[in-house]
């Protein structure tokens, strides 16, 4: 009995002895835990880069567009910190004047010539990305006969004027679209009326873009003579715009924004399939008409700004007098290409999420490399 109240006295100087000494408790430890974990995590929180703005108005056409369907869908624009709200615009004209209004922050499914027209005219826009990288083709009827650019000399062709990317292709092989006397431009406004005029045999060929690839496939009379990426390789069918002032003013916006796309392009070449009926649903059309497009191998999205293929544009347009000498004197075109977010977002993706698809980002780097520099 003596020697267990020794003991129990032992026991008890020692825990004194502890606590005069600073020692803590096992319930003290855990709330010092606690609160090193919580510093930890707004530590954590405090290094994730957050964008300036975090609300983005995007042009949406008619046709969608694939990539900001699938950021949207598998949260990368959530991941970083935006949120994307898309405004239906009927044409063209519409986007690009919604954007240089301020109704809208992106302007993407527009071309680059129109873009390109704009800033020619005054529009202080700057080209960051991109959408479609090619997909436009020129139809015919079946029996009318094409080997190469030189078979639309004397030709009547039906577009809005002259199409910038058929004309830079006729002037390499010698042949001046400005000259009546060897090609007649017909002017129809959409797409739809163009290939009417070709079935008509008003016109023997057109210009035309993905959203008509149903409608061609399902014609007996009409064929696919040629891709314009055939004459212009890389051409940069349809460029991603913002306002040169909202570039300047919200970087990190910007990058953000470009990081989850170059993202959605990726899981988007992955499960080309999957996005048919996800597209599909996102515009209320029928699936059959989304993969003509969507499944053909030379409707090829690219979110890099491609740079050279803009440059080789507006020399082009101003060639051909689509852009006047003073203008093109006045401003140097290069100040409107921003090709250093997308480089940053590129290399961030490249450190986060190369090993989920390492040729998907290694074609990335080599791309931006032959397109940009």
């Amino acid at each position: 009995m003596k020697k267990r109240l020794i003991a129990v006295l032992l026991a008890a100087s020692m825990v004194f002895s502890l606590a005069a000494c600073g020692g803590k408790s096992s319930e003290s430890e855990t709330e010092e835990d606690k609160v090193k974990t919580e510093g930890t995590e707004e530590t954590k929180e405090d290094d994730v880069e957050k964008p300036e703005v975090d609300t983005i108005h995007w042009a949406r056409a008619n046709s969608g567009n694939i990539l900001v369907t699938v950021a949207k869908q598998q949260g990368y624009f959530d991941e970083v910190g935006i949120e994307v709200i898309e405004d239906p615009v009927e044409s063209s004209a519409a986007a690009l004047t919604a954007l240089q209004t301020g109704q809208v922050d992106v302007t993407s499914n527009q071309g680059t010539n129109n873009p390109l027209q704009f800033i020619a005219e005054g529009s202080d826009f700057t080209i960051v990305g991109g959408y479609m990288l090619k997909g436009m083709y020129i139809v015919g009827k079946k029996e009318t006969e094409y080997k190469d650019v030189t078979s639309l000399k004397g030709s009547k062709f039906a577009y809005a004027g002259v199409h910038p990317v058929v004309g830079m292709a006729l002037l390499d092989a010698g042949i001046d679209p400005m000259d009546e006397n060897q090609i007649e431009w017909l002017s129809y406004s959409t797409n739809s009326d163009r290939l009417a005029a070709v079935v008509a045999g008003e016109a023997d060929y057109a210009v035309l873009s993905g959203d008509q690839l149903f409608a061609v496939g399902n014609n007996d009379q009409i064929e696919i003579k040629a891709w314009l990426d055939d004459l212009v390789p890389n051409y940069g069918c349809c460029r991603m715009n913002m306002n040169t002032e909202f570039v300047k003013q919200n970087p990190i916006t910007v990058k953000l924004l470009l990081k989850a796309l170059i993202r959605a392009e990726q899981w988007y070449l992955a499960n080309t399939e999957e996005c048919v009926s996800i597209l599909a649903k996102e515009i209320g059309a029928d699936e059959d008409y989304v993969a003509a497009y969507l499944l053909n191998e030379n409707y090829v999205s690219s979110v890099d700004p491609c740079k050279n293929a803009v440059i080789k544009t507006w020399n082009g347009m101003v060639q051909m007098k689509f852009i006047d000498q003073e203008a093109a004197d006045s401003i140097n075109i290069e100040d409107h290409i921003n090709t250093e977010l997308y480089k940053a977002a590129l290399d961030e993706c490249v450190e986060e999420y190369y090993d989920e698809d390492p040729e998907f980002y290694d074609g990335r780097i080599q791309f931006f490399e032959e397109n940009d520099q």
